[in-house]
């Protein structure tokens, strides 16, 4: 790419940032693009001398509202698919808005860059197995987010015998590992909570808005735990044996965790986590793979769900001999 064609595509994309946020400054553009606040000033400045409403407004650059930068002309549900896609849902019905979609883009890309992605496509076959369809309950959660509605859901949790009705104020939606969830407040036990969607029956949005609470992020809220469920924070450590350490290596649960592999081929793993109830979940998975050395909370845990399998088994020796080996690890 020359450099005029270069510096063209850049001022596309700054284009496309400055509409889609509040928030692009020049100090953020150019770190994005990894070049000097100077180099910002002047794409600006070519932007404006273009015929571009672009103004800056003490949190970034903004565009006015009149001007227009889309060549895609996708319509709402299109945007959906994009922001949503399709891939996160379980049988989902959206086939013919995205062959529309993939249409609309592949007709965008210059002749060659087509041809590869074409191909490509033909030869390519994805699918992340969501575990909610793409119904009723998503779409008027999804509005409720978006337009800070106050929400009556009909909400039945994983322990409870039937549904009970919540009022939540929905702060955002989440995707963990197959599933969705929406976090709010819920005006029952005065407190943020998280709500998977699938075991919501019905949504009832008000006419009440609610505020966004200053400094609160989903992100943040989310953040030290191993997927959904909150707790204390422990440092953890599990010995694993040569399968279950590669397999660790190849997909890492956490971010931030530590592999330290042994000349054997097996590896010690460490994380630092907040809530290790899904943690056990997660190391029985390997079965004689992987032991926990710490804590003794999570090594307790596993013990216990051992314990309880063997009797349902009705394995009473191994039972006993599981009680017997671990007499001395501390537990809660």
């Amino acid at each position: 790419m020359t450099p005029r064609a270069h510096r063209l595509a850049r001022l596309i994309e700054i284009l496309t940032l400055v509409q889609a946020g509040t928030d692009w400054g020049p100090g953020r553009l150019a770190k994005h693009f990894g070049i000097s606040e100077t180099r910002i000033y002047q794409d600006i400045k070519e932007l404006s001398k273009a015929g571009v409403p672009i103004s800056y407004s003490g949190d970034g650059y903004q565009v006015d509202d009149d001007f227009f930068f889309s060549a895609l002309n996708l319509t709402p549900d299109e945007a959906a698919l994009l922001l949503y896609p399709d891939s996160l849902f379980r049988d989902d019905i959206a086939l013919p808005i995205k062959e529309r979609v993939r249409a609309k883009l592949l007709s965008a890309l210059p002749p060659r860059m087509r041809g590869i992605f074409k191909e490509s496509l033909v030869r390519t076959d994805l699918k992340i197995e969501g575990a909610l369809e793409r119904d009723e309950v998503f779409e008027q959660i999804h509005h409720a987010v978006g337009e800070h509605r106050r929400t009556v859901i009909e909400y039945r949790s994983i322990r409870a015998q039937d549904f009970e009705q919540r009022v939540v104020d929905p702060y955002g939606l989440v995707y963990r590992r197959y599933a969705w969830y929406v976090v709010g407040l819920c005006h029952k036990s005065g407190e943020i909570r998280t709500f998977k969607l699938s075991r919501i029956r019905r949504v009832a949005p008000t006419e009440v808005r609610f505020a966004y609470p200053e400094g609160f992020s989903v992100k943040r809220y989310f953040s030290g735990r191993w997927n959904v469920f909150d707790g204390e924070e422990h440092d953890v450590v599990i010995r694993l044996k040569p399968v279950a350490a590669r397999l660790v290596e190849d997909n890492p649960p956490v971010k931030d965790a530590s592999l330290m592999k042994m000349s054997d081929g097996s590896a010690i793993f460490r994380a630092r986590v907040r809530g290790i109830q899904e943690i056990g979940w997660w190391v029985m998975k390997f079965g004689d793979q992987a032991e926990v050395i710490g804590p003794p909370a999570l090594r307790s845990q596993v013990i216990s769900t051992l314990i309880k399998m063997a009797a349902i088994y009705r394995l009473p020796v191994i039972e006993e001999q599981v009680a017997e080996d671990d007499e001395g690890y501390g537990s809660e």
